[in-house]
């Protein structure tokens, strides 16, 4: 995209980098799905840390950094989230690789993951680098967005329901592991997905004719 000059007199605004949070969660079908995104804004030699400046929609903080352009800023809003995805899948697919024991536990994963970014000018071009990821801060600073958009009127965001969707899916499956199922009729092939979420599951089932 092009990198368009800060608002304001070029020689007052020194160059800057936009850090983005984003909160991610393995959604139903093994999926990982975007949640929420929050910005700060800070000097190019020193992108600003978690916690050191209050949290901006992507939106907002993309309009601070000179995208006028409303088509622009769709399309960082869909690179965002095409890379932050592919990233919680490389994790999820780097786990599916190791052992119970290097993953932590027979059960360990991942279900909710940030990940950092860093929107910066590349020549002419603005360009969005991955940075790092981690567990509780990116979800801090973008909980801490939501609630200052509550505060000010706006619509309550997806990223509670989202969270707490994934996290309730986790726990029904660890309540359900190990059980023993009896399915009587349990259907054709157009009913095929019982058996595969069984084995996600991790039931024991047993069936019977109708």
């Amino acid at each position: 995209l092009p990198c368009p000059s800060p608002p304001g007199s070029a020689a007052l605004q020194p160059p800057t980098a936009l850090r983005i949070c984003t909160v991610l969660c393995c959604s139903w079908g093994e999926q990982p799905r975007l949640c929420q995104a929050a910005c700060a804004l800070g000097r190019a030699e020193a992108p600003v840390r978690h916690g050191a400046a209050l949290p901006l929609s992507l939106d907002s903080a993309l309009q601070l950094r000179g995208l006028g352009d409303a088509g622009q800023r769709r399309a960082v809003a869909e690179r965002l989230q095409e890379h932050a995805e592919a990233a919680m899948a490389a994790v999820m697919a780097a786990e599916a690789e190791l052992s119970p024991e290097q993953r932590g536990g027979a059960h360990a994963r991942t279900d909710v993951l940030g990940v950092d970014f860093l929107l910066t000018a590349a020549g002419d071009a603005l360009e969005l680098v991955a940075m790092s990821t981690n567990c509780g801060r990116c979800l801090e600073t973008c909980a801490l967005l939501e609630a200052m958009g509550r505060d000010v009127g706006q619509p309550p965001g997806d990223m509670a329901r989202l969270v707490a969707e994934c996290l309730l899916h986790r726990a029904q499956r660890h309540l359900v592991r190990g059980c023993d199922v009896l399915l009587v009729g349990a259907g054709g092939v157009g009913k095929s997905f019982v058996w595969e979420a069984a084995r996600e599951y991790g039931l024991r089932v047993s069936g019977a004719g109708s």
